[in-house]
């Protein structure tokens, strides 16, 4: 008879398993580097399309740098964004995007604000300086807006870095 009593206050304190997700993930996601010659300043800029029907906004995004021997320089300054087609003189706004970087861990967490919705293209642009020659990839995890959301795996993004031409 007590258990009768005690499972509904129960189920009252269960954990809500409810989840935010997107309907459709965005797959489109690229990264560019225009002066790709190691020790330029860089204009790195990662592009995300969020699909007409993802059903819910993109609110981060987090990328994982894969071993390599150096890191790769997001730069200190806060980064840039714009919308549309990627341009190589977009240039884009500030405090639409946060970033924070893990230099132990080569991670960089890319903080959208507000959430960038369906059928938007995202451009965020970072500036720093190339590392020495070699090929950069990242794993890319995207999230969507709302509470506890469900991490969805993107594609792995690749940048390479050319030596120096000494005939330059």
């Amino acid at each position: 008879m007590a258990m009768l009593l005690l499972a509904p206050m129960l189920l009252l304190e269960a954990p809500s398993l409810a989840q935010s997700l997107f309907d459709r993930p965005p797959t489109r996601v690229t990264i560019h580097n225009p002066e790709a010659t190691e020790g330029l300043r860089n204009r790195t800029t990662i592009t995300v399309v969020v699909p007409e029907d993802a059903g819910n906004a993109l609110r981060s995004i987090v990328l994982r740098q894969l071993p390599n021997i150096d890191q790769w320089d997001w730069g200190r300054s806060e980064p840039r964004v714009y919308f549309g087609d990627y341009s190589l003189r977009g240039r884009g706004a500030t405090g639409l995007a946060s970033a924070v970087v893990s230099d132990s861990e080569g991670v960089l967490n890319i903080q959208l604000t507000p959430a960038v919705q369906p059928g938007q293209t995202l451009n965020v642009v970072f500036r720093g300086f190339n590392p020495d020659s070699s090929i950069y990839q990242w794993s890319t995890e995207l999230l969507a807006d709302g509470e506890d959301p469900v991490r969805y795996v993107g594609p792995t993004l690749r940048s390479t870095v050319y030596e120096q031409d000494p005939f330059r």
